[in-house]
């Protein structure tokens, strides 16, 4: 019995009482949700498929799999924030699902790389810069919110472990969607692949034979370590006009997808507040019934997206806006990552709180933030170094 066999059985047969991220290597797949983690063994026999993302290629991916002996596979994937760019796509050999641990995630190391360098893209006054743009086009008329995002290039002195950086990311954030996932270059390419690796706080859409899931978040502030401070910010943001207005825009354009796909929606009258380790959000559970079941849940996530909560509103102005004011391209940062079953069933969250990883010591993390009339550029700087610093902890 080889030793990933060996590393699967265990997992398995550990029934869901600890957490699947031991001896993980590059190419293989760790995918958790509040409900169900899953991992793949080995990169052997994986169907990839390096393109833009369609019905037809995803249908052919999955065919490809039967004929290979896989009658219940599984698609792990990356789409792109820009859908017309290629997707990273795979169907993984080996893949074990579990339970979620009732125990909270340790870190199996205490080993963590140092940080060499860091280089901000852009420098943070450039982004301040970025948002009184955004300012201006909003004083012009004809868009109303605006997603700005930076980077931050990490160069570390020693790889990272990928058990120590998910178990961490996991105690941050457990009832989010914590995912490594291969971001392959082509079908057929034997070089290690690069990683996005991250803990999205944001689900797109889930879909459960015809009952469909959403829950948009839009709007945030920091959390406080200090209690009293903490809970009024949580009650400010309850009642802030600015960041309520932000909400709306992504609820109603996401509801106007959605009428047109689904029945027996059902959307609360205003957003809630949820928390993070380092974020408080508003936040909208949508719920409905999706009316073809030829619709998978990715078809379902592409007609929403990119949606205003990682974009703006209009979401066609503010694409346009994105191109012309981020000096860097997003790739896989703000798209969607999840996974989906042949049936159509599937989990697909928005790629934040991530980074690209090359697989040896360089990473590169992202942070966006919405921009609205009556922004602050350097409330937004601090927001998305908050953002950064989430996965800056887990790693280093």
């Amino acid at each position: 019995m080889s030793d990933q066999q060996s590393a699967a059985n265990s997992a398995s047969a550990a029934g869901g009482n600890e957490w699947m991220v031991e001896g993980m290597s590059n190419g293989e797949i760790f995918f958790a949700s509040p409900s169900l983690q899953q991992r793949s063994y080995g990169t052997a026999g994986a169907v990839r498929m390096h393109e833009a993302v369609s019905a037809a290629s995803v249908q052919r991916m999955f065919a490809k799999a039967r004929s290979q002996g896989q009658e219940d596979a599984v698609m792990f994937g990356l789409i792109p924030f820009d859908t017309r760019r290629p997707a990273s796509l795979t169907i993984p050999a080996r893949l074990v699902q579990a339970a979620i641990p009732e125990n909270q995630a340790q870190s199996a190391s205490t080993h963590r790389p140092a940080v060499q360098a860091r280089q901000p893209v852009p420098a943070p006054e450039v982004y301040g810069d970025m948002v009184r743009k955004a300012l201006d086009l909003y004083a012009e008329g004809g868009v109303s919110k605006i997603v700005l995002s930076r980077a931050m290039d990490v160069e570390l002195d020693a790889p990272i472990d990928y058990a120590t950086v998910l178990q961490d990311l996991l105690r941050r954030n457990r009832h989010g969607y914590t995912f490594a996932i291969p971001a392959w270059s082509g079908e057929d390419d034997p070089s290690p692949p690069a990683i996005m690796l991250g803990a999205s706080p944001e689900l797109l859409v889930r879909r459960e034979g015809d009952r469909v899931f959403i829950n948009p978040l839009a709007g945030s502030i920091p959390r406080h370590a200090d209690p009293a401070i903490d809970q009024a910010r949580r009650e400010g943001l309850q009642v802030s006009e600015k960041d309520l207005r932000e909400h709306s825009y992504v609820v109603s354009d996401i509801v106007r997808i959605l009428r047109e796909h689904c029945e027996d929606l059902e959307v609360p009258d205003g957003p809630s507040v949820i928390g993070t380790d380092a974020l408080w959000h508003l936040s909208t559970f949508i719920t409905g019934r999706i009316r073809h079941l030829e619709m998978s849940a990715l078809e379902l996530s592409c007609a929403l997206h990119p949606t205003p909560a990682i974009c703006g509103f209009p979401t066609a102005t503010a694409f346009g806006h994105i191109q012309e004011l981020e000096p860097f391209d997003r790739e896989y940062f703000a798209g969607l990552v999840g996974w989906q079953r042949e049936n159509g069933d599937g989990e697909w969250a928005l790629t934040l709180r991530c980074a690209k990883y090359d697989g040896d010591r360089r990473l590169r993390l992202y942070a966006g933030a919405g921009t609205v009339a009556g922004s602050d550029p350097d409330s937004e700087i601090r927001e998305t170094a908050t953002k950064m610093e989430t996965f800056m902890r887990a790693i280093a």
